[in-house]
């Protein structure tokens, strides 16, 4: 009963923290006439030195280096891609929505289980790269959230049920672009896929209009630790993990690469630009408390989840053919997730894409 109060207290908290945190008024978008709207298949494929006390308390932070994206740890050949807002796109991932287009970009990748457990959702976080379009586009849930509070970013989605769009409305401080409001004329209709599978964006469009309204900036990204060195750990060559429905996901290392591919249903999950396949560097598995909440999200009155991804929790990072045993840190809502050890100290990841699967405690993820 304990745990039950704390969940629903923590929930209520969330829409507290979401009202405190509103700041400006959200942008209306000027009604634009209708237009036809443009073929999918028509769009081009293509450090401050710390203060020497006589009892340090914590470890100095080393300044970042200018030419590395915080989010992936690589070098950039112009520093300047990095001066901006991540921006957050929600993927729909049912089986109408694969292969979806631009992810093999996305800098960052979270996937969380959906209501009616059947199928989940995917978020890709894009800084360093804009592909032309990405999509299909679909509707966010509460776990975007704690997304948004980790990278202070701007969001591309669908919409939402009637009560996230309301926290969605107390948080206007996070640029907001969907098909219906703000930014509406960037977003069309694919003749490729049925509805509602077929709702792209041009992104490099919503990166213009972040300049242009003054709301795109540098984000100060600091819990992310990179190195090239390989880590030890046990052997990790497959990984199994098993959502449920259309969604289970598999991934095995290839060692010519150094990446793992990845393969949902059996089949290589691939990209519509470029018909590669998603091959990250870093599988990261976070353990999260999912509890049910009586937010309706659908017409078959399936409930929103709620991910309970603040204090700390087991978390296994997958890198170079290995898995290493770590936590996740996360104490408070505006803080970044750190991956860290039993001493605390932080792991690092392999420089290049990473795909963060965010699932519930009793998981069995197997690992060959």
């Amino acid at each position: 009963m304990k745990r039950e109060k704390r969940l629903s207290l923590a929930l209520c908290g969330l829409v507290v923290l979401l009202l405190a945190g509103a700041c400006r008024a959200q942008p209306t978008a000027t009604p634009v006439p209708p237009t036809p709207q443009p073929m999918f298949t028509e769009v081009p494929q293509p450090t401050a030195t710390p203060t020497q006390t006589a009892v340090p308390t914590e470890t100095p932070t080393p300044t970042p280096d200018p030419n590395v994206n915080p989010l992936t740890g690589e070098h950039v050949a112009d520093p300047a891609v990095l001066q901006h807002r991540p921006i957050l796109v929600r993927y729909g991932h049912d089986r109408e929505s694969r292969p979806q287009s631009g992810l093999t970009s996305a800098d960052m990748v979270y996937e969380e289980l959906a209501e009616g457990n059947f199928i989940t959702r995917i978020t890709g976080v894009y800084l360093s790269e804009i592909p032309p379009v990405v999509g299909p586009i679909r509707s966010t849930r509460l776990a975007v959230f704690e997304m948004l509070f980790q990278l202070d970013a701007a969001l591309v989605d669908a919409g939402a049920s009637d009560t996230i769009m309301w926290m969605l409305s107390t948080v206007p401080q996070y640029p907001q672009f969907r098909h219906v409001g703000y930014g509406a004329e960037y977003f069309f209709r694919s003749a490729d896929k049925a509805s509602p599978f077929n709702l792209y964006v041009r992104l490099p469009q919503v990166r213009a209009r972040l300049i242009a309204d003054g709301t795109d900036k540098p984000v100060h990204v600091h819990n992310m630790v990179f190195s090239a060195s390989p880590p030890q750990g046990a052997a990790a060559r497959r990984v199994h993990i098993p959502y449920p429905g259309q969604a289970p996901v598999d991934y095995r290392y290839d060692a010519a690469s150094g990446t793992y591919l990845r393969f949902v249903e059996g089949v290589p999950h691939t990209d519509a630009l470029n018909g590669r396949q998603l091959a990250p560097a870093n599988v990261v598995v976070i353990y999260c408390e999912h509890k049910k909440t009586d937010i309706v999200e659908d017409s078959l009155g399936n409930t929103a989840i709620m991910v309970w991804w603040v204090d700390t929790g087991r978390a296994q990072v997958f890198r170079d053919g290995v898995m290493v045993e770590s936590r996740w840190s996360r104490p408070q809502p505006a803080e970044q997730m750190r991956l860290i050890d039993a001493d605390g100290k932080d792991i690092p990841l392999k420089p290049g894409q990473t795909w963060v699967e965010i699932v519930p405690l009793d998981y069995k993820v197997t690992v060959g």
